[in-house]
Parts: structure tokens; sequence; C-alpha cells
């Protein structure tokens, strides 16, 4: 029943969760990480239950911007990484910034609990102990999600979540029918063709597929490279649209409906097959599921089909199994935090990790490592910077681009990247005012 003054306790040792660290130890915070599985990785370590890989997995954002700025992916890594080579650099990061020996491994914290000015934690390995300051990194993929309200009637075949697929060989001989849109449903799709028997893809709405090379570049390089040639948002939207339609990324063109809002407008899906093979007829396209009865599926438009697995690549849901969920402000079904990480009801924890937007890793790393920085150290010196934030986070509604997007349960925390780095730079710098020490702004 120890005490760890001015020290910051880590939940989860996944990408955020070394991100954090190793901004928190170079800046002169001592930290400890307390991670559930014998490794890091999170997600990509893929031998762990929190593993949420598959055998011919790749990244969908390329090196360039999933790579920390100043920790570059080794050279003969390809523009798309797979997972295990996305694992082999969370771990060379970890042990580059002497991360191994601040862990503790095997340990899942069990318990948070508020007590006194801060909070005692508690794991399965023993610890116990109490931090003024606790950074929670444990992931948006924990609690696998299904459609809501379920679908009508009961299906007489195996039902499988996108966090059970790890190899197509799963599926071998089968009939299957992938629901969800996103980039895990069009990924698994994609990778079924090869052993399953037939492969349906059901979809509740148009989606953009782009490409993941666009003139010998990956296609983010390619957008971010246009700059400002065009005089206004929907001019350069029009252009990238007319020019997957030249490359063949027009879903239309294969049959499928519209998208009903811009492009930009949704998390971006990155894949360059699911299209190829829908025009070869190894992937059939499906509207909405009505209801199921036995081993045939109905879809809203009429049609049935006989199916021997369904699987469900429909998202996860928040789950912090250590801490009571009434300690939290909550809006829907995820909590209400500022800046997507900052509780307005608690000034000694933080969320970090828990957004999307359509930039890889290293686009965010760096900034909320440096946000999680300044504000330990505002926090354990009570300094002025720090009471002006705690009074900005409970007035001030900074735009995160949250409204532009469609409404859907991923994109209740989907963000426009370069207004939440903006506004995470912009209360960084005002958390450092009369801090003891002030950091250089990094090259980004």
């Amino acid at each position: 029943m120890n005490s760890r003054q001015k020290t910051v306790a880590i939940i989860g040792g996944g990408p955020t969760g070394i991100g954090v660290a190793r901004e928190l130890i170079e800046g002169g915070i001592p930290v400890e990480i307390f991670e559930a599985e014998a490794d890091f990785g999170g997600v990509w370590n893929a031998e762990a239950e929190s593993g949420r890989t598959y055998r011919s997995l790749h990244l969908i954002s390329p090196k360039f911007n999933t790579q920390v700025p100043d920790f570059p992916m080794p050279e003969d890594y390809p523009t798309y990484p797979n997972h295990r080579q996305m694992l082999a650099y969370i771990r060379s990061y970890a042990r580059a910034f002497g991360l191994y020996e601040r862990t503790h491994f095997n340990a899942a914290v069990e318990e948070l609990a508020p007590e006194g000015e801060g909070w005692r934690l508690r794991t399965s390995a023993g610890h116990d102990a109490h931090y003024e300051l606790v950074v929670v990194c444990n992931g948006l993929q924990r609690v696998p999600r299904y459609p809501e309200p379920a679908y009508p009637g009961a299906f007489g075949g195996k039902v499988l979540h996108a966090r059970d697929y790890k190899s197509a060989d799963q599926l071998s001989g089968q009939r299957v029918l992938v629901v969800g849109g996103g980039n895990s449903g069009c990924d698994i799709a994609v990778d079924a063709v090869r052993a399953a028997d037939e492969v349906l893809h059901s979809t509740r709405r148009g989606y953009y597929y782009q490409p993941k090379f666009i003139n010998g570049k990956p296609t983010p390089q390619w957008m971010m490279e246009l700059g400002n040639k065009f005089g206004t948002r929907e001019e350069t939207l029009a252009y990238i649209a007319e020019v997957f339609k030249f490359a063949g990324y027009d879903g239309t063109d294969y049959g499928l409906p519209r998208p009903d809002y811009p492009l930009d407008a949704a998390h971006p899906v990155m894949n360059s097959l699911l299209l190829y093979h829908i025009g070869h007829g190894d992937i059939a396209p499906k509207g909405d599921v009505e209801r199921f009865e036995g081993k045939t599926v109905h879809f809203q438009d009429g049609s049935s089909a006989e199916v021997d697995t369904v699987l469900y690549a429909t998202g996860y849901r928040r789950d912090f199994p250590f801490l009571d969920n009434s300690l939290l402000e909550w809006k829907g079904d995820i909590p209400d935090l500022f800046l997507h990480s900052t509780p307005r009801n608690h000034d000694n924890i933080l969320f970090m990790g828990f957004i999307n937007a359509a930039g890889g890793l290293g686009d965010g790393l760096k900034t909320q490592g440096l946000f999680v920085l300044n504000y330990a150290r505002a926090f354990f010196g009570r300094t002025s910077g720090l009471e002006r934030f705690l009074k900005a986070k409970t007035a001030d509604t900074p735009d995160l681009g949250q409204a532009y997007f469609i409404e859907s349960y991923r994109h209740q925390w989907e963000a426009d990247l370069w207004k939440l780095l903006g506004h995470m730079r912009r209360y960084r710098d005002m958390l450092a005012e009369n801090a003891p020490v002030k950091q250089e702004e990094p090259a980004e």
C-alpha cells in the first residue's frame, strides 16, 4: 500500500502508451507502465488476447506518416508494412527509449479507484500503489460490438467477429457473409476470397474506396502534395474523386450505392482490391441484413442467400473494466472528454489514443505525448497554466470537425486531424505557461 508521488502511471503498452511514456521520460517525469500482456504491441501483438491481426494483414496507413518523425522505420520496410513489421517497430521504439525496464508485464489493471488526491491502482500481479496522475491508454479495440438492434431471427451457422479472425483458413470451403463496410470488413472480405467458396459483403451505405497508390505514390502522400492547388475544399475533393474514378475506384461503376456525403466526411476506406474482386465476381456486394432464418440470410433489397458463416466487422466498444463507469461523464456510448482525452470532472486522469483521424500514427503520437508531458509538468507544479487549462476544459468547445462527419457509432470520436493537432498544440502551450521547463516545438 505505497504511494508514487510525481510518478505517472500509464495503463496500456500499445503504441499510444509507449509514445506517451517516451515523452514523459525524456521530459524528466518518472513513469510506470502497466501492460496486461507479456510484451508491448497492443493490437499488433498477434500472440496476445489483445491482438487484432491476421496472417495477411498490412497497414492501411503508409510508412511515411505511420513512423514517428524522429524514429523512422527501417529503410527496407515497404510502403505499407505488414503487421509483423509494425510490431517489431513498436518494440524497437520501446527498447530505444528505455521503456522495458519501466514496465510491469502480465499485470492487468483490475481496479483504479479514486483515493485522496489521486488513484489507487491494483493489478492482477499484486501491484498496489497510489498515483497522483494516471494516463489510460488501453485502446479502442476492446470489446466486440455487433449491429444494434440485433438482426431479427436466429442464424443457424457459425458466427465470428473480426476479433476472432486470424487467417483465411478459418473460412476454407465455406459460404461467408462479412458484415461491415469499414477497413476491417473490406480487408477481411478480400482476404476471405483466397479460401472461401463464396464471399458476400453486406454494407449499410455507399462508401468511397481509395486505392493505396496513385501516380506511384501512397495515396495519402499524393493527397497532401496537392496542397493549395485548388481554390476551395470542394474543388479539391472533386478533383480527387475524378482521379479515383479514372483509376477504377468509383463504387457506382460496380453497381454499389453512391455515398450521400462528401469524400472526406467519413474515415477513409483504403483498399485497392475490394472493387477488383467485386468486378471479377469473387465478392458479391449486398445491402443491409433484414433477418436470419436458419442459414438463410434475407437482405433488405428482398434477396436472400444461404451462408455457413457470418463474420461481423462492426467495431468495438469502449471498455475500462478497471474503472467504475459512473466516475466518468458520458455522451451517448462514449466518455465525454475534452479534446477526446481529458475528463471535465477529473483533473488527475487522462485518456489518450481514443480518437480516429485520417492519418498515420506518426502524425499524432508526438503531439499527444508532448501534450501529456506539459500537462504532467503543470499538474505537479500547480502552475498558472494548469489553472487556466482547467477552466478552459469546462468552458471551451474547440472545433475538431466533428459536425462534418457522418453520423455513426465510430464517427463519434472521428476528428479532423489537423484541427485536432492544432488545438492540442494550443492547449499544450497554455499548460506550459509558468511551467518550470519549456521544451522547444519539434519539427512536424
